[in-house]
């Protein structure tokens, strides 16, 4: 089974073959793809024959049309059949307690449906999603979806300050990965210690305020775009924070009931 995260900046396939180990089902293969030059991606992960079997989550509309044409084509034009489920925010298997449940953004409730599998019976979990977008969203001790905070992600945060002023330079940042020194000594370095530090401050205070509803420890969740050694940035005096990487794909897998049925 192929699992695709159509995400605001970029897209990511997995694929998971045979029965799930563990708690979590782990992609054995992961690549990035980008319309117009898809074809490494599919190469590699779609493999070198027999039927596809693709499903789709997407919070991008457009790229989520413009992958589907391609891989359609990619397969076409070697004979290979491809089915292509597009999951929808009522498929996803976890409770959904928000004012609006048909308007959250579908990749946090899958990440919340995967942090369900690894939580302890009567525990709740925070799940952290650094992207274009950074989410901090509370699962609760019975396993529902609470909601959460979004926050602009840091390479969206430096778009903004260079268009929003007159001097400051376009500072690209793809991840919140490398922490800098907090004292830049120019302009550049500056930015970039006020854009990490700032998201990093911002997460570990959201995260202390959903704590706060919680009467146990919670787990705690990082994934998305970000270097492990974030995940120490943002832990706090009762709580540690595991980094997982593919946890929107595993959240996919679990919701189409996992490789092979």
């Amino acid at each position: 089974m192929i699992a695709v995260d159509v995400g605001n900046s970029r897209v990511k396939l997995g694929r998971f073959e045979g029965a799930a180990e563990g708690p979590l089902p782990e992609p054995g293969c992961v690549a990035w793809w980008r319309a117009g030059e898809g074809a490494a991606a599919f190469e590699q992960v779609f493999g070198p024959e027999g039927p596809l079997r693709v499903a789709l989550a997407a919070v991008n509309t457009a790229a989520a049309a413009a992958f589907i044409e391609q891989a359609r084509a990619w397969a076409d034009g070697r004979g290979r059949a491809i089915s292509l489920q597009q999951i929808e925010n009522r498929d996803v298997p976890i409770e959904n307690r928000t004012d609006a449940p048909e308007k959250v953004g579908i990749d946090r409730l899958l990440a919340a449906a995967a942090a369900n599998q690894q939580r302890r019976p009567g525990v709740g979990a925070i799940v952290v999603d650094l992207g274009t977008a950074i989410t901090v969203d509370l699962v609760s001790p019975d396993g529902a979806f609470e909601g959460g905070a979004i926050l602009p992600g840091i390479a969206l945060a430096a778009r903004a300050l260079a268009a929003g002023t007159d001097r400051l330079p376009d500072t690209p940042f793809d991840e919140l990965s490398g922490a800098p020194d907090a004292v830049g000594r120019n302009t550049q370095d500056a930015i970039g210690a006020g854009l990490f530090w700032g998201a990093v401050g911002a997460i570990r205070e959201v995260i202390a305020r959903q704590r706060d509803r919680l009467v146990a420890p919670p787990q705690v969740l990082l994934t998305g775009g970000a270097a492990p050694s974030v995940a120490r940035l943002i832990g706090g005096p009762d709580y540690a924070v595991r980094y997982v990487p593919h946890l929107v794909l595993a959240g996919i897998a679990i919701t189409v009931g996992g490789p092979g049925r």
